[in-house]
C-alpha cells in the first residue's frame, strides 16, 4: 500500500469515527438517517397529548432530503398556546429559543433546532402542505393556483366555492387538478407537470423489498458473523442476504485475500444447505484501483455470485481520470454493482471528482447496477441523479453496506431516497424474489 493509498483509507476511517463522537452542538447540517429516529420519537410524545388532534412533521425530512438543518412539526388543536408551552417541557429539550401563542422553537440535546407549529384543524392540510415545502414547489403551486383564480396559502384555499371540504393534502392537490404528489417529490423538478398528466411514478415502498446485498461481517471489518447477520436478515423478514466483505487491498479494514474469500464461499455454501427459504448469496467488495483494474482476477471473481466494485483510494484523481477509472471497472463482466458512487461523508467529506452522467451512461451501456448506499452518511448515488438513470434502463440495489446487524436496519432509509429519486418497484433488483434474483446473477451482463 502507498503512502497516498494508506492516507486516503486512514482519513475515511478516522472520518466514520469522528462521526460517532462529534460534539453535536458544532453540527448544522444533520444527516437524515441520524435525526429520523429522534423525530419519530417527539411525535410519538405529541399524539399523547390531549389537546392535539393531528400532528405531522414537515420540513425538508418529511421531503427526505439527505441532510436537514431543522426538524418542523406541525399540530392541530384548540389550544394552541397550552400546547406550545408544553413543547417546551419534552425531555429531548436543551434550550427554549422562543415560545408564543401559536409557534415554539427549541434546541434539542442533540443539537438540531426544532420548531412547532400549532393551527385549527380546518387549517392543518393547507399548513401541512406549505411547511413541507420546497419552498420552490410552493411557488409553482401557488402560480397554478393563481392561473385557477384561486389564492393558495397555509391557512387555506380562497376564491371559489366548493372548497370546503379540503381535509387533508390530497384533497387540496386534487382541488387543484392534480394528482397527489408523494412528499419526496416536490422539488419543482418536473412533478406538478405530471402530477396534472396523471404521470407521477407509483413509488417504491419498504414492502417491496426482498433483500439487499452490500454487508460485512467480522471476516473484515463488521461487528458481527456471517450467521448473526443472517439472523437479523431473516427477523426482518427478508428472503437472501448478500455478503460482501472488503478485499485485500483495504488492509485496514482486514480485506480477504483469494484465500480467506474463498473459505468465505465454503461457509455461506455450507449455511445454505440449512436454511429452507432463506439464501445467503456470497460476494465481494472489491476495490477499484487506481488504474480502473480489480483487486481480484476474473478466475477469483468468476466464484462468486456478485461483485460490488467500489474506490477507496486515491481519491484527487481529475474528473477525468476518475471517470475512466469507475468505467474501466464496470466493463469487467463480473462487477455487478457500483457501490457508493462518489465516496462521500456527508457534512465531513464531499465526494470525489466524478462525472455522474458518464458513469450512468456506462452503466447503462455495460448493463452494471448503481448502489444507493443507504448508510446514514453515504446516502450515495445521490438522488438527483436516479431519474436519470432509471430512464437510462439503469437497475438499483439498495444496499445499508451494513456492518452490524443493526446497519441492516438502514433498508427503510435507501428507500426514502429511492422514492426522492423517483424509483419505483421495477427500478430496484432488490425487490425482486429469491428465484429471480439467483438467476439474474447468473446471467451474463450482457443479456440481462
Amino acid at each position: 500500500m502507498t503512502r497516498d493509498t494508506l492516507a486516503d483509507v486512514l482519513e475515511e476511517y478516522a472520518l466514520l469515527l469522528e462521526l460517532k463522537a462529534e460534539n453535536p452542538f458544532k453540527v448544522r447540517e444533520f444527516p437524515l438517517g441520524e435525526v429520523t429516529p429522534l423525530a419519530a420519537e417527539i411525535l410519538d410524545l405529541l399524539r399523547l397529548h390531549p389537546e392535539i388532534s393531528q400532528v405531522a412533521i414537515g420540513g425538508s425530512l418529511r421531503r427526505a432530503m439527505e441532510t436537514v438543518h431543522n426538524l418542523d412539526f406541525l399540530v392541530a388543536t384548540k389550544e394552541p398556546a397550552l400546547v406550545c408551552e408544553d413543547f417546551t417541557t419534552l425531555p429531548q429539550v436543551a434550550a427554549v429559543i422562543a415560545c408564543g401563542e401559536t409557534k415554539a422553537a427549541v434546541r434539542l440535546t442533540s443539537g438540531i433546532q426544532c420548531d412547532l407549529r400549532a393551527v385549527s384543524n380546518a387549517q392543518f392540510p393547507f399548513a401541512l402542505q406549505y411547511f413541507t415545502g420546497s419552498k420552490e414547489h410552493n411557488i409553482a403551486l401557488r402560480a397554478l393556483a393563481l392561473q385557477q383564480g384561486l389564492s393558495l396559502n397555509e391557512y387555506g384555499l380562497t376564491a371559489t366555492a366548493g372548497h370546503a371540504d379540503i381535509h387533508d393534502e390530497r384533497a387540496l392537490y386534487q382541488a387543484l387538478g392534480l394528482e397527489f404528489i408523494p412528499p419526496e417529490l416536490r422539488e419543482n423538478l418536473g412533478e406538478l407537470a405530471a402530477a396534472a398528466d396523471r404521470q407521477l411514478p407509483r413509488l417504491l415502498e419498504l414492502s417491496h423489498l426482498r433483500g439487499t446485498f452490500h454487508n460485512h461481517t467480522t471476516a473484515s471489518d463488521g461487528t458481527n458473523t456471517l450467521e448473526e447477520m443472517a439472523d437479523e436478515a431473516m427477523d426482518l423478514g427478508l428472503q437472501y442476504l448478500g455478503i460482501a466483505d472488503h478485499s485485500k487491498s483495504l488492509a485496514i479494514a482486514n480485506g480477504l485475500d483469494e484465500t480467506r474469500l474463498l473459505e468465505q464461499i465454503l461457509s455461506i455454501r455450507r449455511l445454505n444447505s440449512g436454511y429452507s427459504h432463506f439464501r445467503l448469496f456470497a460476494g465481494s467488495e472489491v476495490d477499484i484501483l487506481k488504474d480502473g483494474s480489480l483487486d481480484f482476477d476474473d478466475s477469483t471473481l468468476a466464484q462468486l455470485d456478485y461483485c460490488v466494485a467500489s474506490v477507496h483510494q486515491h481519491f484527487n484523481l481529475s474528473e477525468d481520470d476518475m471517470t475512466r477509472r469507475i468505467c474501466r471497472a464496470m466493463e469487467n463482466e463480473h462487477v455487478t454493482m457500483l457501490g457508493h458512487l462518489t465516496g462521500r461523508l456527508l457534512n465531513r467529506r464531499a465526494g470525489y471528482a466524478v462525472n455522474h452522467a458518464k458513469v450512468i451512461d456506462c452503466a447503462a451501456a455495460t448493463r452494471t447496477l448503481i448502489e444507493l448506499n443507504c448508510n446514514p452518511w453515504r446516502l450515495d448515488m445521490d438522488w438527483r441523479w436516479w431519474r436519470r438513470a432509471r430512464d437510462l434502463g439503469v437497475l438499483c440495489a439498495i444496499n445499508p453496506d451494513a456492518h452490524s446487524t443493526a446497519g441492516l436496519h438502514h433498508l427503510g432509509l435507501g428507500v426514502r431516497l429511492a422514492r426522492k429519486g423517483w424509483l419505483r418497484r421495477q427500478d430496484v433488483l432488490n425487490t425482486r424474489a429469491l428465484a429471480e434474483v439467483a438467476a439474474f446473477f447468473q446471467t451474463p451482463k450482457a443479456e440481462r
